[in-house]
């Protein structure tokens, strides 16, 4: 998916040796036989998403002008509740508050709406964080709660003719 900045996509063997520089599970690099374990467990994900139900959706986010470099990871989690999964966006240090968070999340939202027709998507995060906040914000998802520790729940609600009927 190519967004006006960014090119998400799904990763294959091919971008083992990026996956081992930027997969977040410790923030250490992985060897290669471990970056393909990463991306088989990917793509096995990716095989149990069908329309109106995420599994999990993970895309590797690259910048427009170099689509062959990973800059971080973004995607929708429905690992508890499929029918309205969390969105996610792990960014690398160096390419945060840049705009970048936004893009994924309107695109993240994009597919949501069109490609799995899911009738809303969570989010949520660290009440610190302004950045994943306003990312969240301008994407066009509402604030709708909090965490007990304050941390805000984000909600984006997917108005389609048939929802419109049942308001």
């Amino acid at each position: 998916m190519l967004t006006e900045k960014l090119f998400l996509h799904t990763v294959t063997d091919e971008d083992a040796d990026e996956v081992a520089k930027t997969w977040p599970s410790n923030h250490s690099p992985l060897s290669e036989g471990e970056a393909k374990g990463v991306i088989a467990n990917m793509q096995g994900n990716y095989a149990k998403n069908k329309k109106r139900s995420i599994y999990h959706l993970c895309l590797a986010v690259c910048r427009e002008s170099d689509p062959g470099t990973i800059i971080g990871w973004c995607g929708l989690d429905g690992t508890r509740n499929r029918e309205e999964p969390e969105l996610f966006i792990i960014l690398l240090k160096e390419y945060r508050s840049k705009g970048y968070g936004t893009w994924c999340a309107k695109e993240l939202l994009r597919m949501a709406t069109e490609e799995y027709e899911l009738k809303s998507v969570h989010g949520g995060c660290a009440r610190d964080n302004v950045a994943s906040r306003k990312a969240m914000e301008k994407a066009g998802m509402i604030q709708y709660g909090t965490e007990d520790n304050g941390d805000p729940l984000f909600r984006y609600y997917i108005i389609t003719n048939s929802s419109r009927n049942e308001i």
